[in-house]
């Protein structure tokens, strides 16, 4: 009886610890959001601490069209822009020409999620030369 109460007690741990994962489906809708931007900047070759944060709120939407997920500020639904979840959760970090790149999607309840991205400018010996950091926190809007 104790061996099963165990295994239970196990089984209910691991489940209980999974992480949840944004989907496509849970996206779609309108979304009240807060961009907080800082940005930190070289100073005699060291990377300085980012800076305050310029805080922003916003009104997103996410539509599937053709099987394809796109988004864009709620006020300009005629240009939206592909979003593809499965490379966020792909590629985490990557970099492009003289960018290094960093982002994740975190799900924090079935209707908030926040999405982190830090762009880092590298020179040609790949040190970085300034750094942003956007985190966005949005919540659904309900009808």
């Amino acid at each position: 009886m104790k061996n099963l109460l165990l295994i239970s007690l196990i089984g209910l741990t691991l489940f209980g610890c999974e992480e949840k994962k944004i989907t496509e489906e849970m996206l779609l809708g309108e979304w009240n959001c807060k961009l907080s931007t800082q940005e930190a900047e070289s100073k005699n070759g060291k990377l300085q601490d980012f800076g305050d944060p310029e805080i922003g709120e916003y009104k997103y939407i996410f539509i599937k069209k053709d099987g394809q997920l796109f988004w864009g500020l709620s006020e300009h639904v005629d240009h939206l822009f592909p979003f593809n979840l499965e490379d966020i959760y792909k590629k985490t970090e990557y970099t492009v020409d003289d960018r290094q790149i960093s982002q994740k999607i975190e799900y924090l309840s079935n209707d908030s999620f926040r999405m982190t991205d830090v762009t880092a400018t590298i020179d040609k010996n790949n040190k970085p030369t300034s750094k942003t950091k956007d985190k966005l926190v949005c919540e659904r809007i309900k009808e």
